[in-house]
């Protein structure tokens, strides 16, 4: 069976005996990021994994699709394959925050920042965070979420949904999976970094 870099990547850090990404290990991810090529290749290599392939969509938890958007001729910009950390679920769809807005260093510190409303397991690993809206809007410490909160149709979903693993998310966060249409990765960012500066 086939096995993403995704997989392999979180296999190798976990070899390293890293829980969470210490300084050390971050480096060690930013040289093997700089090793990959296309993000595409990166996205459909994890679409061929069929354990990641689910159909229920869980709170607290995270998630890649390809997504075609209702109203994607009246947006300035949108990413393709967004990677959703869901916050709440409606018969039609469900309502996330799609870390692809931030920048790299930017979607590390706001995921580490949620850890404080995670759920463990009985070995002390993450299982999902207890996030909603509310919490978002109502610290300022968590303003990142701004540019990043997004409501997503099941009818516009063009692929199987695939699940990202707690223990895979840091390095998720890191690898070049967005795919944005319409406008560079820089300049959504730095429009991201300006709307979460304004609030």
């Amino acid at each position: 069976m086939a096995i993403s870099k995704l997989t392999k990547l979180a296999e190798e850090l976990s070899q390293t005996e890293h829980a969470r990404l210490s300084t050390d290990s971050l480096a060690w991810m930013k040289k093997k990021i700089q090793e990959l090529r296309s993000p595409a290749a990166i996205a459909m290599s994890m679409a061929k994994e069929k354990s990641r392939r689910t159909t229920t969509i869980k709170l607290g938890r995270l998630y890649c699709f390809y997504y075609d958007p209702k109203t994607k001729d009246d947006l300035p910009y949108y990413d393709r394959f967004p990677m959703v950390l869901v916050l709440d679920r409606y018969p039609d769809g469900f309502l996330g925050l799609n870390l692809h807005y931030l920048p790299y260093k930017y979607r590390v510190a706001f995921l580490r920042k949620l850890f404080q409303y995670a759920v463990l397991d009985k070995e002390d690993e993450i299982k999902r965070l207890r996030v909603t809206y509310d919490i978002l809007t109502a610290s300022r410490r968590l303003r990142e979420f701004q540019p990043c909160i997004k409501r997503y149709l099941y009818q516009h979903t063009m692929s199987r949904i695939l699940t990202i693993e707690p223990n895979e998310w840091e390095i998720a966060a890191l690898l070049p999976l967005q795919q944005f249409k319409k406008a560079r990765a820089s300049t959504v960012w730095q429009d991201s970094i300006e709307e979460i500066r304004k609030n």
